[in-house]
């Protein structure tokens, strides 16, 4: 690419960004960030979407569509993984989300 003052930008900002993220306790507290964030939008889900009782079954399809894709792009054959920050990120959404959907479920069942 052309050395231009907005590709500069660009590349120094991409290369912050990796710098930030390289600490570990940074990773493990977006990765935690990432959980949580699943989780809240599982009870989001759980308590608006189930109050009408016709969303159950696209929202359980868009979930397992979901969550398949997640897991085909997570732990895919990609064998680079632990460098891609996002995908980290992703699957820890995933994973609170199915924790949340889970909680919930036991909740009302007792």
């Amino acid at each position: 690419m052309q050395e231009t003052r907005l590709n500069l930008l660009i590349n120094n900002f991409t290369n912050q960004i990796k710098s930030f993220l390289n600490n570990p306790w940074r990773k493990l507290s977006f990765v935690i960030i990432g959980f949580l964030s699943g989780y809240i939008t599982s009870d989001l889900l759980s308590t608006s979407l189930a109050q009408a009782g016709k969303w159950d079954v696209p929202m359980a399809s868009l979930y397992l569509l979901f969550t398949e894709i997640t897991s085909m792009i997570v732990y895919g054959g990609n064998k680079n993984r632990n460098k891609i920050m996002w995908a980290d990120l992703l699957n820890s959404f995933k994973i609170g989300l199915a924790f949340g959907l889970y909680l919930s479920a036991m909740t009302l069942a007792s």
